[in-house]
Order: C-alpha cells, then structure tokens, then sequence
C-alpha cells in the first residue's frame, strides 16, 4: 500500500522468540490485505469488479466483503459524500495508480461520473458477493485498506498472547494496553512544509486502547496555476473538494472505522461532520480549519468526547 509499517511489543526479554514470530505473522497479515483490497493489484476482487460485465454475479473474499459493507454504512450516512466507488473520476483527475497530475476535460469527466457511485454497485448479503449496474466500476479502498490491515496485524498479534502493543501503518495506528501503559500519539501540523516529526501542541493523545486516523490534503495533491486540486473528489461534482478543512484526525474502537470516518468526515462540512460523530457510538475527531488570514492560526474543532482522549 506504498507506505511505511511500524510494530512495537511491550514484552520481556525471554519472550524474544515468540515476539519474532508474532512479528511475522501480523505482517503476513499485512501483506494478506494489501493482496485482497490494494486498488493496484491486478488479480485481486476490486481488479475482477472493474472487468466485470454488468449483471454478472461476483463471489468476494471474507475481507472485501467486510470493507465494502463499511464503505456501504459510511455512504448512507453520509448522504454519498464518502464513496468508494469514485474510482473513474479519481483517474481521470490523475490521483490514481499512475499518479499523473492531470485536468480531464468536461466530456471525460461526464464519462466518468457515468461509471462512478455506489448505487452501481450492488451488494448480495445472502451470497457474499456482488454485482454491477453498468460496466467499469472501479472500487477504491485505499480510504480504509490501510486501516483493515492494521487491524489484521492487532488481531494476530492478541492471538500470539500479546496485549500490549502499537501498530502503526503510515500514521493509521492501533494501539493495546492492559496496564499503566499510555502510547502518546502526537498529530501532524497541517502543513505540506512541515517536517513529518512536527505535531500540534497540547493535542497529544493518550491511549490504552483503539485506532486514531488523520485524512489531510496538505500531502496528495498538485497545482495548475493558482487553483489547488487536492486527493478528495466530490463524488456529485465530480470534482476535487473544496473546502477550508485540512486535517481531520479519528478515534474510533477499530482502525479499518477510525480511516474510513476520517476520509468521510472531511467530504462534509464541519458542522455537519461533529452531528454525524456524536451519533456514532467509539467515535470521536479532531477537525482543522485553514488560518482566515495570515494573522490567525488554524480553526479547531472537536467532538465531545475527544478531549478526553488527550494528555
């Protein structure tokens, strides 16, 4: 999943040998999951979706499976705002496999918004599989496969008999603790100058147990003039978002949750995104807005329960 995965054990010395091979298994996990939901990979369900003939009956894996019925959830609670079926109008802006920086031009963009949404996607719960309306959907998971794997790699390592432990997976954490133990975990300024190690003061979170998540548009995207085209697509323009959001860091009782409702809080207005949270039972976010003017720093704002999550 093009990205960097760190795993910390809290453990005694004598346990070296099953730590290793605790290690192994929660990155076999990994690799596992980058296999089945990498929006890359040519061989995987996602690759069969796109290739399929309409009306034709698909039989998915356990785990994409259990992704898209997440991605489902979050498209109906968030009114289509967060939808992982936006793969044609993602390439044709440039931002997928082959990232290429480009502007599509209106008659490409109908043609893709034609192959886009959701609604084309049709889910079978009685056959675990699914089906599509038209052909050419393209399904992009990269907004919460990073968080399912990391969760892989939590549960192998409880099996292993280990509870205390981080699983980091280029900033998609996961975090156990049975003790005293706190993992403070810092959240990056939002800025595309900032080195990676520089995190918001006083916003330190303090974490026995859960996942925490950061969706930003300080880091994927590409100019054309002064317009800023960022990662995020507004599936019902068809166009990348604009929005004064920057940052929009979760917590949530899993990591594959805390990825998604990151990704899917920052398609939403910020209003908006808050109600949506303290609806959701182990949730919680942290929302930055763009300084105003160069005299005013960024705009904060959280949910209820998310100050109690901090140091």
């Amino acid at each position: 999943m093009a990205t960097r995965v760190e795993i910390q054990i809290l453990a005694s010395p004598r346990d070296a040998t099953r730590v290793h091979t605790a290690l192994q298994d929660a990155f076999a996990a990994i690799d596992a999951v980058e296999q089945q939901l990498s929006w890359f990979r040519t061989n995987n369900d996602l690759a069969r979706i796109r290739l399929a003939p309409p009306g034709t009956i698909l039989f998915l894996t356990n785990w994409t499976w259990q992704a898209l019925l997440l991605a489902r959830d979050l498209y109906n609670k968030t009114a289509g705002h967060y939808d992982v079926a936006a793969g044609p109008l993602i390439r044709a802006w440039g931002f997928g496999p082959g990232k290429t920086n480009r502007i599509p031009d209106e008659a490409e963009l109908a043609a893709a918004r034609a192959r886009s949404g959701m609604d084309k996607l049709i889910l079978l719960p009685h056959l675990c599989a699914v089906s599509t309306s038209v052909a050419g959907v393209d399904i992009d998971l990269s907004s919460l496969a990073a968080g399912f794997a990391v969760d892989r790699a939590a549960e192998r390592l409880l099996a292993h008999g280990f509870s205390n432990f981080l699983v980091n997976g280029g900033g998609e954490i996961r975090v156990s603790s049975t003790g005293a133990k706190r993992w403070r975990i810092g959240i990056q300024v939002p800025d595309e100058h900032a080195p990676d190690n520089l995190y918001l003061r006083d916003r330190i979170l303090a974490l026995r147990h859960g996942a925490v998540s950061t969706s930003g548009s300080y880091r994927n995207f590409h100019r054309a003039g002064t317009n800023v085209f960022i990662h995020l697509i507004n599936p019902r323009s068809g166009r990348p978002l604009h929005t004064s959001t920057v940052s929009v860091t979760t917590w949530a009782d899993s990591c594959a949750r805390a990825d998604a409702w990151s990704t899917a809080l920052f398609c939403l207005p910020v209003s908006q995104a808050l109600a949506l949270v303290e609806l959701e039972p182990q949730l919680e976010c942290l929302i930055l807005e763009a300084p105003t003017n160069s005299l005013s720093g960024y705009r904060f704002s959280s949910s209820s329960g998310f100050r109690h999550l901090t140091e």
